[in-house]
C-alpha cells in the first residue's frame, strides 16, 4: 500500500510539472559594431549583465556574443547577441529587475548599435 501511494505522489509531481513548465526560449540580436573599442566595451557589459543576472537568482539565463569570420563578405548584421531565457516568465522578470534596469540605462549608448534586428524564437512544437 505505502508503495501505491508514493507511486501516486511522484506521479502526481511529475504531471503537474510537466504541465506547468513553460518553454525555453531564445532572443537573437543582429547588428553591427564598427570598431575594435566599441566591442571590446559591449562584451564586457554582456559580462556584467551575466554576473547581474546570476546575482539575482537567474543563473541558467544569459547572453553569448558570436560575429561574423573576417573573410565573410557580408556587410551587414556582422555581429549577433543571443539570450538564453529558461522562461518567458523568466524573460519578463529578470528585464523588469531594477538592476537589469540600471544596467540598460548605464549601458544605453554601448547598446544602441547600426543596422540593428531583434527578434524572439520560441521552440517549434
Amino acid at each position: 500500500m505505502k508503495k501505491i501511494i508514493l507511486l501516486l505522489v511522484l506521479g502526481a509531481i511529475g504531471f503537474s510539472t510537466t504541465t506547468t513548465a513553460q518553454k525555453a526560449i531564445n532572443s537573437v540580436h543582429f547588428f553591427d559594431i564598427k570598431d575594435g573599442a566599441m566591442e571590446k566595451n559591449y562584451i564586457a557589459s554582456l559580462k556584467e549583465i551575466n554576473a547581474i543576472m546570476k546575482e539575482i537568482g537567474f543563473p541558467k539565463n544569459y547572453y553569448s556574443y558570436s560575429k561574423l569570420a573576417a573573410s565573410d563578405t557580408n556587410s551587414i548584421y556582422r555581429n549577433c547577441t543571443i539570450g538564453h531565457w529558461t522562461s518567458e516568465k523568466d524573460y519578463k522578470t529578470i528585464h523588469d529587475h531594477p538592476k537589469f534596469k540600471a544596467w540598460s540605462t548605464k549601458n544605453k549608448d554601448v547598446l544602441l548599435m547600426s543596422n540593428q534586428l531583434y527578434r524572439r524564437f520560441y521552440d517549434a512544437e
